[in-house]
């Protein structure tokens, strides 16, 4: 399938159509398209529904191709072509199915849908507001800082944590007090997130992304560098540091960065010196060298995204009313084989009629909700009752 690939830049060219532009669109137009599908475990009727939808969502990005220009669709994200056209259905008037037919275990339906071009130019205008929705998200900083003078008496510093929330900020991210979103996030001596258990992760769910880790600011004596004096008016400074990006919905680290510096021009930047103070050329070297910082993180961000509008999201579900071990397995097989968009389960820890499972599911918490609300198992009524981030809770009753 053809997958339509914007960037940032060229979103906002794509979501600004002329009025002359869409008046130039008719009002739907016929488009023929198949789509195809494997049939799991005998669920010939998931199957078809799958391929039928694979068949409209082909024909919607076909119509989006002749709307949008070549230039448009050269560049790169793969994001916003799974965002505009997770709901194909949406833009489809009317469509009818021409052929269908299974070989192989596979099932091949042929459809010619009339697609609305005035609802699919709205979304495609909505690209802007997902880009800013990407800046939008919540991010906790929880960084331990050091900086050590030149007779090595250490001392705690906010200087990087301090630019990077301004930089975060500025790029439209909402930063939130790690202690506001404490879950279970512990901090000591040090930053205590190592590596990520993913239930207690999951339990940070007030943000969306947490960068944590470690920066170490040194201070360096002029008597100890080549070709100055003792009393040489400069302030050098040098160090690293040593940064993780973890994703709460999913308790994954979705980006590890590291990084040397030092008090040269690479380091400090243009408008950077180290003719002040320490402190102030530490300050220089973290605003220059966030930078990187921060596009690394957006970029960790966006693929991550996109990864689950592709592969799904990682959801916890907790199911209360199994009776033993072989229910859980059966319920596990409902699961895997009957539910739209599920890509993964895997069962995790099990006691006294409760069975907790880590899902992978394309679509949203509540989508997958609203699909199973109602449903029956083993002649038990399936309720859900709770949903909350990235977690469901389903109760199994007579």
């Amino acid at each position: 399938m053809k997958a339509l690939k914007l960037t940032a830049v060229t979103l906002l060219a794509a979501s600004l159509f002329s009025a002359a532009a869409l008046a130039a669109q008719p009002a739907f137009v016929t488009q023929e398209a198949t789509g195809e599908a494997a049939i799991v475990a005998g669920n010939r009727d998931k199957a078809k529904r799958d391929a039928k939808n694979n068949a409209l969502r082909e024909a919607v990005e076909r119509v989006a191709g002749v709307m949008v220009s070549a230039d448009t669709l050269s560049a790169n994200s793969q994001l916003i072509s799974d965002r505009v056209f997770a709901n194909s259905a949406g833009y489809v008037r009317k469509y009818e199915v021409l052929k269908e037919e299974e070989a192989n275990g596979v099932v091949r339906t042929t459809v010619r849908a009339e697609v609305g071009t005035a609802e699919l130019d709205k979304d495609l205008q909505s690209v802007q507001a997902l880009v800013n929705r990407l800046g939008n998200r919540k991010l906790v900083i929880v960084l331990q800082e050091q900086s050590a003078d030149a007779n090595k008496v250490v001392m705690s510093s906010g200087v990087m944590a301090q630019v990077l929330t301004d930089a975060f900020k500025a790029d439209g991210w909402r930063i939130l007090d790690p202690a506001f979103a404490a879950g279970k996030l512990e901090l000591a001596s040090g930053v205590s997130l190592g590596t990520p258990d993913k239930k207690v992760i999951q339990d940070l769910n007030r943000a969306d992304y947490v960068l944590a880790g470690t920066v170490n600011f040194r201070h360096q004596s002029v008597a100890d560098l080549p070709g100055l004096g003792k009393d040489a008016s400069i302030y050098p400074v040098t160090g690293e540091w040593d940064l993780a990006v973890f994703a709460t919905d999913s308790g994954t680290q979705i980006a590890k960065l590291s990084g040397k510096f030092n008090s040269t021009p690479a380091d400090l930047g243009p408008k950077g010196s180290a003719l002040i103070s320490y402190e102030r050329t530490s300050f220089d070297i973290a605003k220059y060298r966030g930078k990187e910082v921060v596009a690394e993180v957006r970029k960790a961000v966006v693929e991550h995204l996109s990864r689950a509008e592709q592969n799904g999201n990682a959801v916890v579900m907790t199911v209360v009313g199994l009776p033993d071990y072989a229910a859980v397995q059966g319920f596990k097989r409902v699961l895997a084989e009957s539910v739209t968009g599920m890509r993964d389960v895997k069962p995790g820890s099990f006691g006294s009629g409760k069975a907790q499972f880590d899902v992978t599911f394309v679509g949203s918490t509540d989508e997958l909700a609203e699909q199973l609300g109602g449903k029956s198992f083993k002649g038990k009524r399936v309720s859900v009752t709770g949903v909350s981030g990235n977690t469901v809770e389903l109760t199994l009753a007579k």
